[in-house]
Order: structure tokens, then C-alpha cells, then sequence
């Protein structure tokens, strides 16, 4: 079974990670929520209890059998990253917890990374507000709006998923490269592997850095536009 351990918080202490071969894209759309923290996001400014996933949300989201759902809270969009699923907060969160782990904290690698953190959740929040509200708004062009904002939003989640697919290319090559002629696992580097993909500048950094503008751009022209319909859908 995929699993995802506890973020690393030593270099004496390393995740683990079990094998699983990577999955589709399980359904549309929808997220978390948005905060406010210039480095290290938060999940919420309030704590919210944890929801826990269940195989039967897993069922819902078609998540196939199998799949590690301790990471993923179940109100959220699944993200699928190997054998496990996640929500843009706790992958955000992992993401950047492994590159503190492999980079150090006080890097320009953590600071890219809790940008991204704090990027997904603001995308993930907008897009499930406003898909929540969008069938609420009486105005056509105002109804339009949003409607061109959700399917923007989408696009984006898309262009993330298939950075994650390319990372994942290269974490798997590493992990048959440790295993020789045995079964293949996911090894304690795999998480650095991680890292070194979607980080590296002979890698997938320039594609990460064109997909973060393109998030910061939705997130400002989205709290232009949107914004106000949002808080008076019915007006």
C-alpha cells in the first residue's frame, strides 16, 4: 500500500515510501482554503478539525482501491502523487518540507517551495468558492465570469498535474537505478528526487516558475473580477 510518512524534520529521519504504480486523474475540481503567511503557509488561519478520508469518499472521488488517502482530506480535490492522494494543502505542505529537508531551511529552494504551497492553496480556495457559488449568481455576464475564471482555474490544476507526472518520471528512473536487476522501490532519495525535478534547473524549474506566474496572474485578475460577485451573488 502507497504511503507517505510524517514530514521530515532531521537529516537523520527520511519518509517513507511504498510502491505504486502512478493513477489517473480521478475527477474535477475543487480545493482548499486560502491564508495569508509571507513564507510557511498554515492549512487554515482557524484550526479546523482534520477530516479523515474513508474508502468510501475514496469511491466518490474514484480513487482507485489501494491508494494511500491518510493525506488527503476528502472536502478537498484529490491530487494523485504516485501511490498517494493529497489536497493542495498537504501536498503543498510536502513539497515544501522535503525541500527544507533536502535544501535546508533558510534557502531560496524553501522560500520557491512555501511560495508554491501558499500559491496552491490560494487557487485551490477561489476555485472551490467560486464553484460553490457560481449556480447562485443571477447576472449572465457576472455568471460568465466566473464561469471563465473556473475554467481557467481548471486549466492550471491540469498544467500542475502534468509537471507532477514529469516529476514522477524521474523519481521512478531513480528508484530502478537504486534497485539494480531487484524490484523496483520508491528509496530514502526519492523524496530529493522529488525536489531535484520539480526544482532543478536542468530539470522542471523553468516549467515551475512559468506555472507559479500564471497562478499569482489568476489569483490577482480572480480577486479583481470575481471578488465582488462572489460576496453578492444574487445582486
Amino acid at each position: 500500500m502507497p504511503e507517505y510518512g510524517a514530514p521530515p524534520r532531521k537529516h537523520d529521519y527520511v519518509p517513507v515510501y511504498d510502491d505504486a504504480d502512478t493513477a489517473k486523474r480521478s475527477r474535477a475540481r475543487r480545493q482548499s482554503t486560502s491564508t495569508r503567511t509571507p513564507q510557511k503557509p498554515k492549512p487554515t488561519p482557524a484550526a479546523k478539525p482534520a477530516t479523515h478520508a474513508t474508502e468510501e469518499d475514496a469511491a466518490r472521488a474514484g480513487i482507485p482501491p489501494g491508494y494511500s488517502i491518510k493525506n488527503w482530506d476528502p472536502t478537498e480535490m484529490p491530487i494523485i502523487l504516485l501511490g498517494s492522494v493529497f489536497d493542495a494543502n498537504s501536498l503543498g505542505k510536502w513539497i515544501y518540507d522535503w525541500t527544507v529537508f533536502h535544501h535546508g531551511a533558510s534557502t531560496p529552494m524553501a522560500d520557491v517551495a512555501g511560495e508554491l504551497w501558499l500559491l496552491l492553496i490560494k487557487l485551490a480556495g477561489k476555485v472551490k468558492r467560486a464553484d460553490e457559488c457560481v449556480d447562485r449568481i443571477k447576472r449572465t455576464d457576472a455568471h460568465e465570469t466566473v464561469e471563465s475564471f473556473l475554467e481557467s482555474g481548471e486549466r492550471l490544476w491540469g498544467r500542475f498535474k502534468k509537471l507532477l507526472k514529469t516529476c514522477e518520471q524521474f523519481m521512478w528512473k531513480a528508484a530502478k537505478r537504486e534497485s539494480g536487476k531487484g524490484p523496483v522501490s520508491m528509496g530514502r532519495n526519492a523524496g530529493c528526487e522529488f525536489v531535484e525535478s520539480i526544482f532543478g534547473r536542468d530539470r522542471e524549474l523553468e516549467n515551475t516558475e512559468k506555472l507559479m506566474h500564471s497562478i499569482r496572474l489568476w489569483n490577482m485578475r480572480f480577486d479583481a473580477n470575481c471578488e465582488e460577485i462572489l460576496r453578492h451573488p444574487t445582486a
